[in-house]
Parts: structure tokens; sequence; C-alpha cells
């Protein structure tokens, strides 16, 4: 019987394991067969010859960008401003760059709190932009599936991407509105909680006090999701086709022809695929490669212009956004170390 338990146990080790090395073949295929097109004297004068006015429109939109990824935040989390929230989304997005989570959300909640966000406001509204940041990625290939299905033809590979990406989002969707619905369970995990905590802590707070703080945080959440949804839903769908018009933009600023077919092609395989971006560094070299073969299997357009076209975007929506993150990190440091001098 035990040695059939632990059989059991490694099972699934096993297939994790199978399911990884499948992963980096794959991706290691895609990679050769993208970088034996490349010609890097190419990428690398189709990157520094932008002209300004391009350079500035690039930096122009990255605002927007930031506004419409940090517009949930302001929504959800009572008492935040939009610009407050887009000060927190950059710092927190450079953190979460250059240091493994959760070290992102301690930024978020410390600077949340030194604004003076109550910290029950703070926790449920991140945790509800969080969530409904990843229902939109999840459902983003579902969109860019139908969009190019209505517009050019059926791709079986962008309709198993909508499949299993959309019935994730669907199955997180569904746990979101379960959990802002079921008090009962809320304040059972609370009891639970608060037993653990008491056999580790006996001075800490008893399972009662534990459900009504879960309790308490879920009603919270659900009267927020139930005012502030509707507009965060909007505002996601316009962060997803913001994100695919920066990349779009990036493409045609290094040469790539555009039409309306063209922009399509691009836009809908950067939807389909966008879910790779939840990856450490934002889905470096599994996102370029898998864009690279969709869009190569629908065109005739280089590697090399592609490339170009996808470093100039990783510059615009990594590099910039992690260099302003940690001066603005560096700032609010500076001032909390002055505030607390004063009051010291």
């Amino acid at each position: 019987m035990a040695d059939h338990a632990a059989t059991r146990r490694r099972v699934p080790g096993a297939v994790v394991r199978v399911a990884r090395i499948l992963v980096v073949a794959v991706v290691a295929w895609l990679l050769l067969r993208l970088l034996r097109a490349i010609d890097w004297s190419q990428v690398g004068h189709a990157v520094t010859h932008l002209s300004p006015w391009q350079i500035v429109v690039i930096l122009l939109v990255l605002p927007i960008r930031r506004f419409v990824l940090a517009a949930p935040l302001a929504l959800f989390v009572t008492g935040l401003k939009v610009p407050r929230a887009m000060v927190n989304d950059v710092a927190a997005a450079s953190v979460a760059t250059i240091a493994p989570s959760p070290g992102d959300v301690v930024v978020r909640l410390a600077m949340l709190r030194s604004w003076g966000i109550d910290a029950k406001a703070a926790a449920s509204g991140l945790t509800l932009s969080t969530v409904m940041f990843y229902v939109a990625r999840l459902a983003a290939p579902v969109l860019g599936f139908v969009v190019f299905w209505a517009t050019r033809t059926f791709y079986a590979p962008f309709g198993w991407a909508a499949l299993v990406f959309g019935a994730g989002a669907a199955a997180l969707l569904a746990g979101l509105v379960y959990a802002v619905r079921a008090e009962r369970t809320a304040a059972a995990l609370g009891r639970l909680l608060g037993t653990l905590i008491r056999k580790v802590r006996p001075s800490a707070k008893g399972p009662d006090e534990w459900a009504e703080r879960l309790v308490d945080f879920q009603a919270h959440s659900a009267g927020l999701l139930k005012t502030q949804g509707r507009l965060a839903v909007v505002s996601l769908c316009a962060l997803v086709v913001v994100e695919a018009g920066v990349l779009v933009l990036c493409l045609g600023f290094v040469g790539v022809p555009m039409s309306t077919s063209t922009v399509l092609l691009l836009a809908c395989t950067f939807l389909v695929i966008y879910p790779f971006t939840g990856l450490p560094l934002m889905g470096a070299g599994v996102f370029d490669a898998s864009y690279a073969a969709f869009v190569s299997s629908h065109s005739d357009f280089e590697a090399t212009t592609m490339v170009a076209g996808l470093l100039v975007w990783r510059v615009a929506v990594q590099v910039v956004p992690v260099v302003v993150g940690l001066l603005v990190l560096a700032r609010w440091r500076h001032v909390q170390r002055g505030a607390a001098n004063h009051a010291a």
C-alpha cells in the first residue's frame, strides 16, 4: 500500500516534468527556426534608425498603456485616484521584473497604506483588480480567434488557444463570482484559518474573529464588484486593445507594411498568445517565437523585420517601465524616510 501511494505521488511530478520538457523543446525549436532567418545587422539598423517622431509617438503611447493598466486598481480601491494608481502599478511592475513574487504585492500594499488607504480597501481592491486582470488575459485569445475567423479564415491553432485559455478565464471568473457571494464559505474558511493560526500562535486571534474578518472582506469585495464591475470590464477590454495596438505600432515603425488585413493579423495573433505575457519577463522567448511563427504562417513578412519590431516593443513595454518604476519607487522611499524623520 505504501509503495502504491508513493507511486501515485510520483506520477503527477513525472507528468509535470514531461510537460516542461515538451514546452522547452517546442520553444527551442521555434526559436531556432526564427533565429536562422534573422539578419542581426538589419535588426540593429531598424532599431537604431527609428526617426525622432516615431520615438516620441511611442513614448506618448506608454502613459496611455499605463493608464488602462492601472484603471481597474483605481476603480476597486476606494479612495485611490488614477494618477496614484499609475504610480503604484509602474512601481510594482518594476519590482516584479527584477524580484520574485510577492515582492510586488508588498510594494503595492505599502504604497497604498502610506497614502492613507484603509488596509481592507487596499487588500480587497488589489485582489479584485488582479483577478480581473488575469480573467482578461486568459479571455483575450477568444477575442483574437473570433475576430480572425470573422475577418480572415478559421485557423485551428487559434481555435484551440481560445478554447483552452477561454475555459481558464471562465473558471476563474466563476470562482470569483462564487467567492464574493459565498458568505458561509468565507466564514468557514475564516474559522479554519483561525484554528490553524491559533495552533501555531496561541496568543493570536481565534476562529470567530478570523471568520468575522473574512466575511467582512468578502462583503466589501462583493460591493465593489457590484458597483465597479462593469466599468472594470470596459477598462480591461480597452487594455487588451491598447496592448495589441502598441505592438502593431512598433512593428509598423520598423518597416512591416501596414494594411487593414495586416493590422488584423498582427493584432489577433497578439491577442491569441497574450496569456504568454504572464510568464517571467513577459514570456521573453516563448512569446516572441510563438508570435513570429503564427504571423509567418499567414504572411510573407521577413523574420528580421518582425524581430526588430518585437525588440522595440520589449524596450517600450519592459525596459522603459522598469526604469520609470525604479525612479518612482526611489522617490516614494525618499518621501517616506523624510516623513519618518520629521515625525521623529
